[in-house]
């Protein structure tokens, strides 16, 4: 069992949504010269849990959060589980507890664990001003990686990034 939960309090889920939400709205502001692509299904990869885990570390406290913006997190998850398609990864969490959360079983329904089911994620510090944002239907499932420059130099050395897709 991992030692990391789905997000049961709606306060907390709601805030991290609209931080993510808010952030899925920039990466059309943002020139894609500015930003770091990658591949939304990597989410499942020790390269991906060992970058975001990395920029957390370099950029805060080390703690994180993975929010599912699509399917609908509050009419489908919620309603259907009693729970939010979102976790939090402190740092004291070990490796292994990141993909068991990713493939929980959210309630007789193993299809709709985040890491099969997720069409839309953010990954975001609880304390940073980067973010990743994925969104499997965009351009064979690409992800964004948006951030000061520090932390833009610190993933571009840290991870293979794909080329812009234009």
């Amino acid at each position: 069992m991992t030692n990391i939960s789905f997000i049961q309090d709606d306060e907390t889920f709601r805030s991290l949504w609209q931080r993510a939400h808010a952030c899925m709205q920039k990466v059309s502001k943002i020139p894609t010269t500015e930003l770091l692509y990658f591949d939304s299904s990597s989410i499942g990869t020790e390269k991906f849990r060992d970058l975001i885990r990395s920029l957390a570390a370099f950029s805060g406290a080390g703690e994180l959060a993975v929010i599912v913006l699509n399917p609908d997190p509050f009419n489908y998850f919620h309603f259907h589980f009693g729970k939010y398609p979102g976790f939090i990864v402190e740092a004291h969490h070990n490796d292994d507890d990141f993909f068991e959360i990713l493939m929980m079983d959210p309630g007789d329904s193993p299809a709709d664990a985040m890491g099969f089911y997720s069409e839309q994620y953010v990954v975001l510090p609880i304390v940073g001003e980067w973010f990743m944002y994925a969104d499997r239907d965009w351009d064979w499932g690409t992800g964004v990686l948006s951030g000061p420059a520090d932390i833009m130099k610190f993933a571009r050395e840290s991870f293979i990034f794909d080329e812009n897709p234009g």
